[in-house]
Parts: C-alpha cells; sequence; structure tokens
C-alpha cells in the first residue's frame, strides 16, 4: 500500500477565527492557500479533549444502549460514548461513563483503536474505542436527562446487525466498534 498521498503539503494557514456558536459547539474558520495557490476558507466544529466509545462484553452478550438521538428525532442503538474531562486519561473516562450511562464499570479496559474520526473534514474530533470486560455493578451520576436502556446482544445478532442491510444499528462508529469488538474477542 503506498501512503505517501498522506504526507502532500499541507496548506498554508492564511488566518483562522473562532466563533462560539453555543453552548456546545465552536465553529472555527481557516483561510487556507493550497500548494497551487487556490486560497478558500474551510470551517470546522472544534474538538475538546476527545471522546470515548465502549464497548461492553459480559462474556456472552455485547451491553448495546438505546438512547435519544435528536439529530434524527427517535432512539438509536449504540453504545456507551461521551467526552473526555480535562486532566482525565481516555481509559479514565470510559470506566466513567460506563458507570454513568449503563451502572457498571469494566475490570479490564482494552483499546479496540487508538484514534478515530468522524467527518474529519469538518469535525476536530478523536475518538477512543474500547472493549470493555469484566463488568461490575457500580453507577455513578452522569447528565442524562433519563435512564439509558440496556439492549443485550449475543455475538451471532451482532454480526448480524452489522451486516444486515436494513440493521436498526446505523451509526457508524458504532458499526465499526462492534466490528473491531468482535475480531479481538475472535468471534468473526
Amino acid at each position: 500500500m503506498d501512503l505517501n498521498a498522506l504526507n502532500a503539503q499541507v496548506p498554508k494557514i492564511l488566518s483562522k477565527r473562532r466563533n462560539k456558536v453555543s453552548k456546545l459547539f465552536t465553529v472555527e474558520q481557516l483561510d487556507l492557500q493550497f500548494s497551487n495557490n487556490t486560497t478558500m476558507t474551510y470551517e470546522r466544529l472544534m474538538g475538546g479533549n476527545g471522546a470515548i466509545l465502549a464497548v461492553p462484553f459480559d462474556g456472552k452478550d455485547f451491553l448495546l444502549t438505546s438512547e435519544y438521538a435528536c439529530g434524527f428525532e427517535r432512539y438509536e442503538l449504540g453504545f456507551v460514548k461521551g467526552k473526555i474531562d480535562a486532566n482525565e486519561t481516555p481509559k479514565e473516562a470510559c470506566n466513567r461513563e460506563l458507570k454513568e450511562e449503563i451502572g457498571f464499570g469494566a475490570q479490564n479496559i482494552m483499546t479496540l483503536r487508538n484514534e478515530m474520526t468522524v467527518a474529519p473534514g469538518m469535525l476536530q474530533l478523536k475518538m477512543y474505542t474500547y472493549l470493555c470486560t469484566g463488568l461490575y455493578e457500580m453507577h455513578l451520576d452522569g447528565d442524562e436527562p433519563e435512564p439509558i436502556s440496556i439492549v443485550k446482544v449475543s455475538p451471532k445478532e451482532a454480526y448480524d446487525l452489522i451486516f444486515d442491510v436494513d440493521s436498526p444499528l446505523t451509526e457508524a462508529r458504532a458499526i465499526a466498534a462492534l466490528t473491531l469488538a468482535l475480531n479481538r474477542l475472535n468471534m468473526f
């Protein structure tokens, strides 16, 4: 595989401007000059300290979540996820989010992927994904407006969620993480 294209000269940043547009989002505008002298203004959402996505596995089933997704105004299948707080490692954030969202901690937190991006052309966000095993009950108060439902899924059902064209699992991050988890567990 020839990855030399990733070493191309990056555009020169002529200027940057930040605009806080809500309590959650800051938009940064970058005036760029490309190697062929074309100039263009790009916009991106700023990403903070990054985020985690946890794939809990109790030895028999994966624990997916059903949580309200405002973007589509419906409940969506997914996994525990959340932002990494200041002075917190990604693994610490993972265990905290598990306890806050579904009431479980994990004795073993194994890295599935050190970094995943979501819409990197416009979103500055690093997502760290983990397989979480050795689950134990432990609840911390979180910021969810309602309890998050747990949907237990066997490895066979997980495989079907990934490959069924009409699957109710539509979030790309969750599909990728579940695929990596099945592979890590040698169930693929």
